[in-house]
């Protein structure tokens, strides 16, 4: 037998999904396109292309034809349309993020191995114990102050690879609004369809 739900637990479950659905919708892909302060994606309906969806490229900015019967919001051209922009972010991102890493990594005396760009969606960066860092493409969907605090917070763990006061303590040292930095980092998800 189920039980019912006590209301505020009901109450607290409805808005939890709310909140999360909201976040979500923000990266859906729409006729508006993607503009960033690092990319331009356009998407326009065409008469003129053949298949369901073409693009022209250049640097940082793609422009995305669809046929005019495409319906933008359904699931599977959600999916199509980040399978064609993934692969973009990721040649932008391994030119854009690598330069501001060794900006950064210059101006507040970090020193790392080597960096790789990927398309994860789970997590924004990570950094190895041997200085390695790797961060996802997707970073270039966020504002420039969230992605300096990325970088930066791998930057951090070259010297601490935990979150412990000392890694607290140095991120504070560069960025005194931390606290207010990472909870908006933690409530910004990236979850392409």
């Amino acid at each position: 037998t189920l039980f019912p739900l006590p209301q505020d637990k009901e109450n607290w479950i409805i808005e939890t999904q709310t909140r999360l659905q909201s976040k979500m919708r923000d990266y859906r892909l729409t006729a508006a396109g993607l503009h960033t302060s690092h990319i331009d994606i356009d998407i326009q309906a065409s008469n003129y292309i053949k298949t369901t969806f073409a693009t022209e490229t250049s640097p940082q900015k793609m422009v995305i034809f669809h046929q005019p019967h495409i319906v933008l919001s359904e699931t599977k051209n959600q999916k199509i349309l980040w399978n064609i922009i993934t692969p973009f972010l990721k040649k932008e991102a391994a030119i854009l993020l690598p330069q501001r890493l060794d900006e950064l990594a210059k101006i507040h005396h970090f020193t790392y191995q080597k960096v790789s760009i990927n398309s994860a969606k789970s997590r924004w960066g990570s950094c190895s114990a041997t200085g390695k860092i790797n961060l996802s493409c997707y970073l270039l969907l966020l504002p420039d102050r969230l992605i300096d605090f990325v970088l930066i917070h791998e930057l951090c763990h070259t010297r601490e690879m935990n979150h412990g006061k000392e890694f607290k303590r140095l991120m504070r040292s560069i960025f005194p609004d931390y606290d207010c930095l990472n909870k908006e980092l933690k409530n910004t998800t990236i979850k392409p369809i």
